[in-house]
């Protein structure tokens, strides 16, 4: 059987990033708000917001029946089962945490965020067992969507966050600080993840180094996943310095943009040649 094609992969890519992005964007507010006393006001928003992310994932999702036979390796149907109900969990779980966020103690609600968070990283667990066996192995498929997440989620997180300084002028710029320091650290792990995969998989990088798939390789996922996106963070972090809330939010929405351009090419690369970039 040939191998799939990169539009035959997009489903599946897609159905990866919009899971990292709502895990990586919950666990991130999360931290911000206990860190950074956003409040529960922005808590519950992010929640809500990543809620309609995963909405949007399961429809993918129900299309995506095989993700292992898609791949044409070794797949263990009960894996693929085990993490679609994990991420029908993880949806209701963030509805419910929105909820808390409204009407909650403070205690409740911070319970219930940190279950959704747990959740949430345990269906990365599951997508990356029911996946990587088709390809490199889980680890390698583990290291590839947390890094993901954390980097989609701290740029979705940032965002939203920016956005926040409408509702609440008055609020520190500590946390939407934070929320950028939390990019360059992401773009950092993102470095060492692809640098790891790239040596460990000496038959398949020469693909993404020099051959067919290095167009892509360096100008999206080395570009603008990694190089253009830590530029804007630097201009970011600049305004956020002077407390410029508008161009700092001009500037996130361009970050966000950077960020999924260089993390679905980036995914597709991963199904094709699987190297965990």
């Amino acid at each position: 059987m040939p191998p799939a094609s990169l539009p035959e992969l997009a489903p599946l890519a897609g159905l990866l990033v919009l899971l990292e992005l709502a895990v990586g964007t919950v666990t991130v507010s999360a931290v911000l708000d206990q860190v950074g006393h956003v409040g529960r006001g922005f808590a519950g928003t992010t929640a809500a917001i990543c809620a309609l992310i995963m909405g949007a994932d399961l429809l993918v999702i129900s299309g995506v029946s095989d993700p292992g036979g898609l791949l044409h390796g070794a797949h263990d149907s009960g894996a693929q089962a085990t993490f679609a109900h994990g991420a029908v969990a993880f949806t209701i779980l963030l509805a419910v945490d929105a909820l808390f966020a409204a009407v909650g103690t403070e205690i409740s609600r911070r319970v219930v965020a940190a279950v959704t968070v747990a959740v949430g990283l345990g269906t990365v667990v599951t997508a990356s067992l029911a996946v990587g066996p088709a390809l490199t192995g889980v680890g390698t498929a583990l290291l590839a969507f947390l890094s993901g997440a954390l980097l989609g989620g701290s740029a979705l997180a940032g965002m939203l966050l920016g956005h926040w300084y409408l509702v609440t002028p008055s609020m520190s710029f500590r946390p939407l600080r934070l929320s950028i320091y939390t990019v360059f650290a992401a773009v950092g792990v993102d470095c060492a993840v692809i640098a790891v995969a790239l040596v460990a998989d000496a038959g398949a990088r020469d693909r993404l180094l020099s051959g067919d798939q290095a167009f892509l390789f360096w100008l999206l996922v080395i570009g603008a996943g990694v190089l253009f996106t830590a530029g804007v963070a630097a201009f970011t972090l600049y305004f956020a310095r002077i407390r410029a809330n508008q161009p700092a939010t001009a500037m996130l929405y361009v970050l966000i943009i950077t960020v999924v351009m260089g993390l679905v090419p980036a995914h597709l690369l991963y199904l094709l040649t699987g190297v965990g970039v």
